[in-house]
């Protein structure tokens, strides 16, 4: 390898610039110019001998080489950290946590837990993300977190998979739908209704239509989301109902702006789960934050 001695402070420069994607704003993190950002990319690529980051016309992304050293950064920059919590705080748990879950999970099941553990772990840094469920496989196989929380976790051959919960699924509907004086419905009464849906390319959206598929049942699909707020929005406009789980409804529920309606043929329920880099040595504060979870 070329080029003299590496320093903490240049993988934490390009662990920095392949987040913010941006120079201006690294340089910023790191109380430098933009100069010396790219003196110290520049550094690292005569060091190593490869390119490590593509950009031109507002266009960024790593190099293949660019990745692994983003990998690496990571690595080297949280073992640094540990060790410094262990000298400093001895006996005490702390260092960063990155979590990357969507929008359904990390709203209400994950916010508990969320509170409760720096409640007990005040010194771990916890960093949660909103990703679509594609993008957290490749995140956490990348080594992009340390960690991923999904809906209908998938086999997958560099990950592992720790169960987390299952949701109840239940039928939503606004206040003022004919539906809402019910307690529990058939999945045959959705036949030829307005029906707000998760959009079909994510795992929930693919299991619900499955659900639908198997009883027969046929419905008006009118929108379509992969957030579940602005679904939830649309069901209490009257656009339509849908099938969600219970605990994403439970304040709009209590205002009762939503109702929840029991499936006959039910119940049904949402399993989620955990996803790690399969044989990747967990840090003292990820390790105990899965346990947290488990």
């Amino acid at each position: 390898m070329k080029g003299s001695r590496l320093h903490l402070d240049l993988f934490k420069v390009f662990r920095d610039l392949a987040e913010t994607r941006s120079f201006s704003k690294t340089a910023l993190r790191n109380y430098l110019t933009q100069s010396a950002v790219s003196q110290q990319v520049a550094f690292l690529e005569r060091h190593y001998g490869e390119k490590l980051v593509e950009r031109g016309r507002g266009r960024f992304s790593l190099t293949e080489h660019g990745e692994a050293l983003l990998e690496g950064s990571r690595k080297i920059l949280a073992a640094n950290q540990e060790v410094v919590d262990r000298i400093h705080h001895p006996g005490e748990i702390s260092g960063t946590v990155s979590v990357q879950t969507v929008h359904s999970i990390g709203l209400y099941d994950l916010a508990l837990f969320v509170k409760s553990f720096l409640r007990r772990y005040p010194r771990v840094n916890l960093r949660v993300e909103y990703h679509r469920s594609d993008m957290i496989y490749a995140h956490v196989s990348q080594g992009g977190c340390d960690l991923g929380i999904v809906a209908y976790p998938r086999p997958h051959p560099l990950i592992r998979i720790v169960p987390f919960k299952r949701e109840k699924l239940t039928l939503v509907c606004s206040s003022d739908d004919p539906l809402a004086a019910r307690k529990r419905v058939s999945l045959k009464v959705l036949n030829g209704k307005n029906f707000v849906a998760f959009s079909r390319n994510i795992p929930t959206g693919e299991v619900f239509d499955d659900i639908l598929r198997k009883a027969k049942v046929f419905v008006n699909v009118v929108h379509e989301f992969d957030n579940i707020e602005t679904l939830k929005r649309s069901v209490e406009v009257g656009a339509g109902v849908s099938i969600l789980p219970e605990t994403t409804v439970a304040q709009e529920v209590k205002n009762k702006t939503l109702v929840c309606l029991q499936l006959s043929e039910g119940p049904f329920y949402r399993p989620t789960g955990i996803v790690l880099r399969e044989g990747r040595t967990l840090p003292r504060a990820v390790k105990e934050f899965v346990r947290w979870l488990s």
